[in-house]
């Protein structure tokens, strides 16, 4: 089996350390876990996406109690020191329907932007994301819903 990449172990790590902050694991016990399965890179880089996964997950979900016409504001959007490709990104819920009579399926589609949105005009990028890029699938959408917002910062 081949070997994995440092950005293919960097990610496996931030997906356990996601699920490590939902289960309530300190942060001390999970980078000695990690340490001991192989994840090992400099600590401080693992520290610092331990704090920003903790921060996401205290705010997933906030985003969608935020009036439409209103900016969010720092309590609502979660700080993190991650390398995104621009300032804000916005996680947005897609509910919908692949077919008339299926169950509605979940998914997440993240959207990156220069400045701070209001849920409203995310809602309507999304609208517009999908219309130009599956516009057959704009007919089996039910729901569009503004999630969580996150801010990169520097390190």
């Amino acid at each position: 089996m081949a070997e994995r990449t440092a950005g293919e172990r960097r990610a496996e790590f931030i997906a356990q350390a996601r699920k490590a902050v939902r289960e309530g694991l300190s942060q001390t016990r999970f980078l000695q876990q990690a340490v001991a399965e192989g994840y090992s890179f400099r600590r401080t880089d693992m520290i610092a996406d331990w704090h920003g996964i903790e921060g996401t997950e205290k705010k997933a979900g906030l985003l969608r109690f935020v009036r439409k016409d209103y900016t969010p504001t720092s309590r609502v959007i979660a700080d993190v020191p991650w390398n995104l490709s621009r300032e804000f990104m916005y996680k947005v819920q897609v509910m919908s329907r692949l077919r008339p009579g299926e169950p509605i399926t979940e998914r997440f589609v993240n959207i990156m932007q220069d400045r701070p949105m209001t849920p409203a005009e995310i809602e309507g990028l999304a609208w517009e994301m999908i219309q130009e890029q599956s516009p057959k699938m704009l007919a089996g959408i039910e729901r569009i819903t503004p999630w969580t917002a996150v801010q990169k910062v520097a390190e």
